[in-house]
């Protein structure tokens, strides 16, 4: 089996890099018509990390994860790490990175990096969640747009 793989995903999105990762640093509020609920399982104001859970809908079905989430406020990076759920059905390891580069004084780049160890070769790479990813970081952008 190969050992830990990685997928990319690049999305430009029209807003400052400053505006779109706050709705990632305030750790809340950054919810979607594709995520059903999100709970912060444990929360330590002087901490840049938390635990959630979500809930979330990929190719019509309802799926959970538990995760870790780590914010680098001065690289504008936030780490997700799976710690249970749907997606460690098919992976040993699961963890998402997403970077928010500055492109210009008004629009960003939503970098999108997945490292994942699959639980045997028959696993597909998880294209399913990098295309939930995709959905997501539009609709995240079109409703902070329209709230602006």
């Amino acid at each position: 089996m190969a050992g830990v793989q990685t997928l990319e995903l690049e999305i430009q999105v029209n807003m400052t890099a400053e505006r779109f990762f706050k709705t990632f640093k305030k750790k809340e509020g950054n919810f979607t018509d594709k995520t059903e609920a999100v709970s912060v399982h444990r929360d330590d104001p002087t901490s840049n990390s938390s635990i959630q859970i979500w809930n979330f809908i990929v190719d019509g079905k309802m799926e959970q994860i538990k995760e870790k989430i780590e914010v680098d406020e001065e690289n504008k990076s936030v780490s997700f790490l799976a710690l249970e759920g749907d997606v460690l059905k098919q992976y040993k390891s699961y963890k998402i990175t997403l970077d928010v580069v500055p492109k210009d004084d008004q629009v960003c780049i939503a970098k999108w990096t997945w490292e994942y160890e699959k639980l045997n070769d028959d696993i597909p790479p998880p294209t399913r969640y990098t295309a939930f990813v995709a959905d997501y970081t539009r609709d995240l952008e079109t409703r902070l747009l329209f709230e602006s």
